[in-house]
């Protein structure tokens, strides 16, 4: 049996823990455009497996070798913290997956296609209604249509 002055840390924890948190990283740095910006969910997902395969190492050395590596309780801890990032990570990576294409969404500026909806008061209203020419005198617009609709989409009833 090693003296304990022999003990060595168990770093393959930590490492473990910042995977994890570098797949975190790799999902919030996607919505700010850097290049390369398609392989950032597969960095992601490999950071998590990497931070997995870590945990595990840092945990087999706490309990397999307790004489030799210190730090029983801290691999938990570190563990059970760096799971909830590999699970977001995880999830972030296959709720992806799911999204539907964005290729036949209008794009800014482009002409949407006339629809009918109900306003705040119920009324029916269409989209070549707001953008008709409308003569409101008491307002001093001369019947001058709008250039441009903002549509505001709530979530509705859970």
């Amino acid at each position: 049996m090693p003296d304990s002055t022999n003990r060595r840390s168990n770093a393959a924890s930590w490492w473990g823990l910042l995977f994890a948190i570098g797949g975190i990283g790799c999902n919030a740095a996607f919505f700010i455009r850097p290049p390369l910006q398609r392989m950032l969910p597969w960095l992601s997902l490999l950071f998590a497996v990497l931070a997995l395969m870590f945990l595990l190492v840092g945990l087999t050395r706490a309990f397999g070798q307790p004489q030799v590596y210190r730090g029983k309780v801290l691999s938990v801890v570190l563990t059970v913290i760096a799971l909830l990032p590999v699970g977001l990570t995880a999830f972030a990576f296959v709720g992806a997956r799911k999204l539907p294409s964005s290729t036949a969404a209008p794009q800014v500026g482009q002409r949407v296609p006339d629809f009918t909806l109900s306003d705040t008061s119920g009324k029916l209203v269409s989209l070549d209604q707001l953008l008709a020419a409308s003569p409101d005198l008491s307002s001093g617009s001369h019947g001058l249509a709008p250039k441009a609709v903002l549509l505001i989409f709530y979530r509705g009833y859970w």
